[in-house]
């Protein structure tokens, strides 16, 4: 009996150990993914922006979804330099984490100008099957 309990607790130890490696290598995955990300956004680089993009990009509300990669260099500019100033925000952002929807991350930012401390511009990250992408942004404001 007691090699019954042992070999159990040894079982779940290991699953426990498991799922805490695989919860590390999705982090790790997520910061290597933001670095990657953020530093394609500070040189302006759009081709390896839109690399690491997943169509349809979601847009705020009354905006059209970005469907195509012609779209989506047309509105590259409204995206990370337009009320926004992605290149400083994302020089300090932080990957934001929702415990509900752990293959999901967002980065909020303020206003390029004057913000007041708000912070309404969301772009928010999901881990597909071809890794961490770009899939939506929006002013949480309209």
């Amino acid at each position: 009996m007691k090699k019954v309990a042992s070999l159990l607790f040894f079982s779940i130890l290991l699953m426990s150990a498991a799922g805490a490696g695989r919860a590390r290598a999705a982090d790790a995955t997520m910061d290597a993914f933001w670095d990657k990300f953020k530093a394609a956004v500070t040189k302006g680089d759009k081709p390896a922006v839109f690399a690491m993009t997943q169509l349809p990009v979601g847009m705020s509300y009354g905006e059209s979804r970005i469907r195509t990669r012609a779209q989506f260099m047309k509105q590259y500019t409204h995206i990370f330099a337009g009320e926004v100033n992605a290149v400083k925000c994302f020089e300090t952002a932080k990957p934001q984490v929702d415990n509900g929807r752990p293959k999901e991350f967002a980065i909020t930012c303020p206003f390029a100008k004057n913000s007041g401390g708000d912070e309404p511009f969301v772009y928010t990250f999901r881990l597909t099957r071809s890794g961490w992408r770009f899939v939506s942004f929006e002013n949480i404001n309209e």
